[in-house]
């Protein structure tokens, strides 16, 4: 199977489950929260390993306590790290979600600290040898050399837009493939439509924003549409967009179009919220033989 590069966050998901959100001043009481390895780009990663069987994911990870359960959640779901801070100690990025028994989701997180890169990226792709190369926009240093090289080589790079960072308009000539949540808002746009415009003028032609349970806003091959997200009993919808760009970007490469890697996308991505927490799907799915790990 192709190789593909993810470059980007990881962090640790400290994830509780309660019957309905709590309202100011109440204390709620649930059962002891999952603990969870995640991060955009490490997410996607699992999800294309599960589907191609194998990622390569390069990230700031550094000694922690957490160490050990990141390298186990990696191993166990065949992504190759590459930590290039990984003779510096560190605290990694934390999250506090909240999921309510709908499988709405609260989160509350911090940006990373802005790591300086110093590995040799062009020893890297000659290693890795990879076919596309996916970034989520955190750590600029680290995502630009990455771009550059990418971009050099006539790599195609997918962008996952979370949310709007200053630094990203320094990084769009080098972007690709576009898939935005409807979070993100550059500067000056106030709609999806805004942000599907500002691309265009920016002369990014494939754009697509995912919008939660609602349609998928798909802009590509000259014209708009809407992907449909199937409606499933969702248990719980944490990870569920990061393992849509890791599934995209399994599609992508098998039929090099992006609307309809983006409905296959879709459909695994919604498939894995009727699970708890982002890792038991895989193991469901795998059961039940709807996604099949290919060779």
């Amino acid at each position: 199977m192709s190789s593909v590069l993810f470059a980007g966050l990881s962090t640790i998901d400290i994830q509780y489950f309660v019957p309905g959100f709590p309202s100011s001043n109440q204390k709620v009481k649930c059962k002891p929260p999952d603990l969870l390895v995640g991060g955009p780009a490490l997410n996607a990663a699992v999800a294309y390993a599960f589907l191609a069987g194998e990622a390569n994911l390069l990230s700031a990870v550094g000694h922690s306590p957490f160490n050990p359960l990141i390298q186990q959640d990696l191993q166990e779901h065949a992504v190759h790290l590459i930590d290039f801070i990984v003779a510096k100690s560190t605290n990694p990025v934390l999250a506090t979600v909240i999921t309510s028994a709908n499988g709405d989701r609260s989160i509350l997180s911090h940006h990373p600290e802005d790591h300086s890169f110093f590995l040799d990226v062009q020893a890297l792709f000659d290693q890795l040898q990879p076919e596309l190369v996916l970034v989520d926009g955190f750590y600029p240093q680290m995502t630009l050399r990455v771009c550059e090289e990418a971009t050099a080589r006539n790599i195609p790079v997918v962008f996952d837009g979370g949310s709007w960072k200053p630094h990203l308009e320094s990084l769009l000539p080098f972007f690709d493939l576009i898939i935005c949540s409807a979070d993100f808002r550059p500067p000056g746009c106030n709609s999806s439509g805004d942000v599907i415009r500002f691309f265009h003028q920016h002369q990014k032609s494939e754009v697509a924003i995912s919008r939660g349970a609602d349609s998928i806003l798909c802009a590509g091959q000259g014209h708009i549409c809407e992907i449909a997200v199937e409606k499933l009993k969702i248990k719980d919808s944490l990870g569920a967009g990061d393992f849509l760009h890791g599934a995209f970007c399994y599609y992508w490469l098998k039929n090099r179009n992006f609307e309809s890697a983006l409905r296959l996308a879709s459909s695994f991505a919604s498939q894995t919220c009727r699970y708890e927490g982002t890792r038991k799907c895989f193991a469901e799915l795998k059961k039940s033989n709807s996604f099949k790990k290919k060779s």
